[in-house]
């Protein structure tokens, strides 16, 4: 039998962070263990309870949720992030997913959040399929450049003389 994986939301909207907290403790194996419902609670919140999982809304008061990542990772490095936002544009994800964050899940589009919680913490990383697609495109990018360099070649950013 796994252990709990231990929770905690930070959400600037009350309604909506008691939504997550009813539905999160319902799942078998989930405890909600804190809220936070501004940046610097949310820092403080994860130092102190040192949790498995970080659900993260980008638009906290305060520190935004995108500030807070790097925060979450130097003072619990153990936690995953999770960011649970309404920004949907492909470029804050990314930018979310390079800060730290492990998953990233658009409020409202139907995603399973349990299935999201389970990936993350067992080490994947849950996005949309067409920022995953760019992000390994990017990854098979900087490998190809890497090798030609190793090789003696310019990479295709160095101007050639001849």
């Amino acid at each position: 039998m796994s252990s709990m994986i231990r929770i905690v939301i930070a959400e600037d909207d009350p309604g909506l962070c008691e939504l997550f907290r009813e539905q999160l403790n319902l799942v078998p194996g989930f405890e909600v263990v804190g809220e936070a419902h501004s940046g610097r609670e949310a820092i403080a919140t994860v130092e102190r309870l040192d949790p498995d999982i970080l659900t993260l809304d980008i638009d906290l008061p305060g520190i935004s949720g995108l500030e807070v990542l790097p925060v979450v990772r130097w003072c619990s490095p153990k936690t995953k992030v999770i960011v649970l936002s309404g920004h949907d544009e492909e470029t804050t994800i990314l930018e979310a997913l390079e800060l730290g964050a492990m998953g990233y899940l658009v409020k409202g589009d139907g995603t399973n959040l349990e299935k999201a919680i389970r990936a993350v913490q067992r080490g994947e990383v849950w996005a949309r399929r067409r920022v995953l697609a760019r992000i390994f495109d990017q990854l098979v990018g900087l490998v190809g450049r890497t090798f030609q360099r190793a090789e003696g070649e310019p990479s295709p950013s160095e101007p050639v003389f001849i």
